[in-house]
């Protein structure tokens, strides 16, 4: 497929693409257990979808045969899709969905890897506006980081951190968690401690991701993929010079941990998605017209000080003290600024409000909103819809005889 997008200087400075066969016979010299049900499709190889996932038929008939359960069709449609538009996933194959089992196992993966089309400078615009034309000055991007193979590099390594690490979903657990952040966290971690490992102790790429990825829940409402707080960790551990060593079974393992202890819950990711309507709401504004980004900026800060003075959740405080720290890192230096005195006034009183708030208790989805989410759950887990616990009816009687 074509994007139709014209290369330019800033494209060429990034360099050349990851060498895919390389990076793939790594994977399987790392994780020899997974030649058999972890399948990479290479568009270095194979110009086609069909010629690709016809390449590892062989490997799916195997998944078949040791799990008659697993459903193709979709998978395999669904990779194909994917890799004709060259857009890096990693797919799952699984009973579906749609079985009633409170745990649905992961029988298999297929990952595809970002094409060539997409360089450092396309990957940054993707990220931070889901638009592969877009590249508008902010974010900015340190020229550092325009390094297409080391980008690359992140999101194959993310996309394997998926097939090594969430093996199967609890539908239950989503009561309480976010599977899909612990999930995005496992991943991010996972690439990151790998990132360290290849371009060295002294990167400050993962920290670039950390803000980007909070930058995006605030402003994209990408809730799901907040892993800021899994990657500022995994800074953290490099700082203490613990990741060097690390086998890659062993950072597959340490991500898996810092998932499980700094991912959101239920009530995180719903108190963030409905915090962050207001910004998102900017951003839409912006795609919608021709906005300058000094003006889109700025309603951006004095919105996310509004929403972090006045929320209750400990997770959108957070991220809006966050997003406070570093956004004017990402912002070129002579944008014009397009508030009022007195709307300049209200921003520093947010601000104020905002720093010195503190709160431990996350808010709990309440309402038809909790119940509905809930009953959804227990439908497709296969439990029953309402009180688990409550004890069964006693059996009826016929009248006038014994009870059936």
């Amino acid at each position: 497929m074509s994007f139709g997008i014209k290369r330019t200087l800033e494209d060429d400075a990034g360099g050349a693409s990851l060498d895919l066969a390389a990076a793939i016979a790594e994977f399987y010299q790392d994780f020899p257990q997974h030649r058999k049900d972890v399948f990479i499709l290479n568009h270095q190889q194979f110009a086609r979808g069909q010629d690709a996932v016809a390449s590892i038929q062989h490997n799916l008939e195997d998944v078949q045969k040791e799990f008659p359960a697993a459903k193709l069709g979709m998978a395999k449609s669904l990779a194909l899709g994917l890799f004709e538009g060259k857009l890096p996933a990693s797919v799952n194959i699984s009973d579906s969905p749609f079985i009633p089992k409170p745990e649905s196992p992961i029988f298999a993966r297929i990952v595809i890897p970002a094409g060539d089309e997409f360089s450092a400078r396309l990957m940054k615009s993707i990220f931070v506006s889901n638009d592969p034309v877009a590249n508008d000055r902010f974010p900015v991007m340190d020229s550092v980081f325009n390094n297409t193979e080391m980008w690359h590099r992140y999101v194959l390594d993310h996309e394997l951190g998926h097939a090594v690490t969430q093996l199967s979903l609890d539908k239950t657990a989503m009561k309480t968690s976010s599977l899909g952040n612990k999930a995005e966290c496992e991943a991010d971690a996972y690439a990151m401690i790998r990132h360290f490992q290849r371009y060295g102790s002294s990167s400050d790429f993962p920290a670039y991701i950390s803000d980007i990825r909070n930058m995006n829940a605030v402003q994209k409402g990408d809730v799901t993929h907040w892993t800021t707080r899994a990657i500022d960790e995994v800074i953290e551990l490099n700082s203490q010079g613990k990741l060097a060593k690390l086998t890659p079974a062993e950072a597959r393992d340490l991500s898996v941990d810092i998932a499980r202890r700094v991912h959101l819950s239920a009530d995180a990711e719903h108190n963030m998605q409905q915090a962050f309507m207001a910004t998102v709401k900017i951003t839409k504004t912006a795609q919608g017209k021709a906005q300058p980004d000094g003006e889109k900026v700025m309603n951006y800060i004095a919105t996310v000080l509004e929403t972090g003075a006045n929320t209750s959740s400990p997770a959108v405080l957070e991220s809006c003290k966050r997003y406070m720290r570093t956004i004017m890192t990402y912002v070129p230096s002579d944008l014009p600024q397009t508030k009022t005195k007195d709307e300049l006034k209200a921003m520093g009183k947010n601000m104020a409000a905002m720093k010195a708030k503190a709160l431990i208790a996350e808010p709990p989805m309440g309402g038809l909103k909790r119940i509905f989410r809930d009953a959804i759950i227990d439908a497709q887990s296969g439990k029953n819809l309402g009180n688990d616990n409550k004890p069964p009816h006693p059996p009826k009687k016929k009248f006038g005889g014994p009870a059936q």
